[in-house]
């Protein structure tokens, strides 16, 4: 089987401006990788653990792309399983359904679109019968809930499957705040031999008594903070009914690096060559350039940086470039004060909150509800 997610397509971001197409249609290279591993390899089993799409109502030509790729796992005889992550799972009844109806529509894969309850299919494989029980991402949990909190996943095959789509304790990162799976909820359904997860972007496997996670990680990078990251997919075989190979396919993405020079290497007489020059190793005419300058300098010395030659030489020499400017000048006199710039979207959440403070207890629940739909539109459409 493939295993896959966090795949993004129809990606959207400000930043990139004219460019936001062809920065899109490599993220769907990427992505037909897992579509052409599994018809090469003769998978029997396909599966997607959420955010293949990165917005719940994506453009056509994605949609396209994506019934054309299913349509070609089907005549491959691969069979397709499907799940809503964040990004494309509706929060209301209003955002109507994932825009993974369709392949349920046409046939080509079953979705699991029931963000409360699993929905189930076991197949026969061989000798071998296969359970696969999938839920999509509920959008209106809140933190410190547990998305399986009471719930046991189907299972009662030779081999049992679970895709989700969440983070999970001791898993994610200590400062993620949202809805987290317990370890006790997992070890309670160890009828399941592969949890099939996907949200979280760097690709992990985890042992768990006899049961196996895997975080499929994402097929590419989406922002500078992943950049480290390997980008691809997981192939599973199995055999005699346990798991034989676990292995880690890499995909091609496009290039990103996160160049950080601190104000301690550069040169007195002339900071913006020691930037120049490690700017010119760094770039790639293919990749995407992020360049962080940090730490303390004098104030004379920080006048001698020729910013807008530095910008114009970044832009000039990558697919994209951005640089972020945290160097603290340091004057006799002069007290710099480093300001977190605009937040919109922190000031949504005060705003709305002074709002449920003064709100009668009846009207508490429209504006909390208010600011649940705000935020997630501001996290869907916002800038990036």
């Amino acid at each position: 089987m493939v295993i896959t997610g966090d795949n993004h397509l129809n990606y959207y971001s400000q930043k990139f401006g004219s460019k936001l197409a062809e920065r899109r249609s490599q993220i769907g290279r990427a992505w037909r990788e897992t579509i052409d591993y599994a018809i090469d390899k003769k998978a029997d089993i396909y599966l997607n653990v959420g955010d293949l799409f990165d917005q719940i109502s994506p453009r056509n030509p994605p949609r396209a792309r994506v019934i054309e790729a299913f349509a070609d796992l089907k005549e491959a005889n691969v069979k397709s399983f499907v799940i809503a992550g964040t990004h494309e799972s509706p929060a209301t009844m209003i955002e109507g359904a994932s825009p993974h109806s369709l392949l349920q529509e046409a046939n080509l894969a079953r979705v699991f679109e029931d963000t409360r309850s699993f929905g189930q299919e076991i197949l026969k494989v061989g000798d071998t019968s296969v359970s696969i029980a999938g839920i999509s991402t509920d959008r209106r949990l809140h933190l410190n809930m547990d998305p399986l909190e009471n719930i046991t996943i189907p299972a009662g095959a030779d081999f049992n499957i679970a895709l989700l789509h969440y983070s999970i304790e001791k898993i994610a990162p200590p400062y993620w705040e949202e809805a987290m799976i317990r370890m006790n909820s997992l070890e309670r359904n160890k009828q399941i031999d592969l949890f099939a997860m996907g949200h979280i972007h760097q690709h992990m496997t985890k042992k768990l008594g006899n049961s196996l996670i895997v975080y499929t990680g994402a097929t590419e990078h989406f922002n500078f903070g992943e950049a480290k990251n390997e980008t691809g997919f997981y192939y599973v075989i199995i055999e005699d009914k346990k798991i034989k190979e676990v292995n880690y396919i890499k995909t091609k993405s496009q290039p990103m690096t996160q160049l950080k020079i601190h104000t301690s290497t550069l040169s007195v007489e002339n900071p913006t060559k020691t930037i120049s020059d490690a700017l010119v190793k760094a770039s790639d005419p293919t990749g995407l350039l992020q360049l962080v300058l940090e730490g303390e300098i004098r104030f004379d010395n920080y006048l001698k940086i020729d910013f807008p030659h530095i910008f114009d030489d970044g832009k000039k020499r990558n697919f994209y470039y951005e640089y972020l400017d945290n160097i603290k000048p340091i004057a006799e006199g002069i007290e710099y004060k480093p300001s977190k710039g605009l937040q919109p979207r922190n000031e949504l959440i005060s705003i709305a909150n002074q709002a449920i403070e003064k709100a009668d207890a009846d009207n508490k629940k429209f504006w909390k509800r208010a600011l649940e739909l705000a935020i997630s539109y501001y996290d869907q459409y916002g800038e990036v």
